[in-house]
């Protein structure tokens, strides 16, 4: 069987306590072709030990001061030769496997395939949340718009990443998006129905503790990609909606040249359509639920009706948004109804 190589990098800082799983989920893949990197950012905790630990099952780690895990990841991309790759925060896991399984569907994948991604385990304190393989239904459009699928279950081609260059450091939160979605301009995305990863929750890690910055870099890097693909009317709309006033001038021109087969054949208003619902579930979940309803109403209005029915999570945010305030507040507060996050 053929094992190309793979290269991963884990990005950490003062995830002591976290990491050794992390590594050990890595090295007990016992993938016969794997390049593990560890970039850490200077920690003061026992990091750097665990590191040292496991040092003969590392091709190269570091400690030192970074501007951020942007900057840690690149680093590691800079060292990998691997075909395959992909980045693992220190407080997440591979499921048993998982490379084998990611080698195997690579290997027999058309060579447009650039990324591929399954399923992950959600889970806390040790116990399991849920189940997520992607928030919506899958097609380009969806994939221009936000983060559809667990970060830690996708892996990629060297060659496109090297194509669409690296991760954009000036973005701290929403990094993966905006290099998944320049990876959906030049290549095909496969989804399998496999798990590949587990994605861990607890009170520091940045999806919790910092939640509300993940929709800032979302919101300027599709107005990013707006600018760059010239969608002028879309980008007119983004303003329209006034929810876009600190990002609407962000605009850091693209380094390659979409694949004029895939751009000639997006629909742009339905790339517009789903990544303004990524801001309508958020602004419903930090209880802007004014603002809510005002978008709503303008997506109701000026978009397909049967687009909706794709993201059937956005479909029930825009069903509870029709309810009286003291009643949408009751629904809210009831444990088991964030599962339309």
């Amino acid at each position: 069987m053929n094992f190309p190589k793979i290269s991963i990098v884990i990005p950490s800082y003062n995830q002591g306590q976290y990491l050794e799983e992390t590594i050990l989920s890595l090295i007990n893949q016992q993938y016969p072709n794997l390049e593990l990197f560890v970039v850490d950012g200077g920690s003061i905790d026992n990091s750097v030990d665990i590191i040292k630990k496991y040092e003969p099952h590392i091709s190269w780690w570091i400690s030192e001061k970074d501007k951020g895990q942007s900057d840690a990841i690149n680093k590691g991309f800079a060292r990998a030769t691997g075909e395959i790759t992909s980045w693992l925060c220190s407080d997440d896991l591979l499921t048993q496997d998982a490379l084998k399984v990611v080698s195997a569907h690579f290997s027999s994948a058309d060579k447009r395939i650039g990324l591929l991604h399954g399923g992950a385990v959600i889970f806390e304190a040790g116990k399991i949340k849920e189940t997520r393989f992607t928030y919506q239904v899958l097609n380009k459009e969806a994939y221009l718009s936000g983060i559809v699928f667990p970060q830690p279950a996708a892996f990629f081609r060297r060659s496109y990443l090297d194509k669409v260059g690296f991760l954009n450091e000036s973005f701290h939160y929403g990094m993966d998006y905006d290099l998944f979605l320049r990876l959906s301009l030049v290549c095909d995305f496969l989804p399998i129905n496999e798990i590949l990863a587990k994605y861990r929750l607890h009170e520091k890690s940045k999806s919790i503790s910092q939640g509300s910055y993940f929709i800032n870099d979302w919101k300027r890097s599709f107005v990013n990609l707006c600018k760059n693909l010239e969608w002028s009317k879309e980008l007119k709309y983004l303003e329209k909606t006034g929810l876009f006033i600190n990002e609407i001038s962000f605009y850091e021109p693209y380094s390659f040249k979409p694949n004029h087969s895939i751009q000639s054949g997006i629909n742009k208003n339905k790339s517009l359509f789903f990544h303004l619902g990524h801001i309508l579930k958020d602004l419903y979940w930090t209880n802007q639920l004014e603002q809510a309803r005002i978008l709503k109403n303008m997506m109701k209005a000026d978009f397909d009706v049967n687009w909706w029915n794709e993201n059937p999570r956005l479909n029930t945010i825009a069903a509870k948004l029709s309810y009286p305030p003291f009643a949408l507040n009751l629904l809210k507060s009831i444990k088991g109804l964030v599962g339309d996050r």
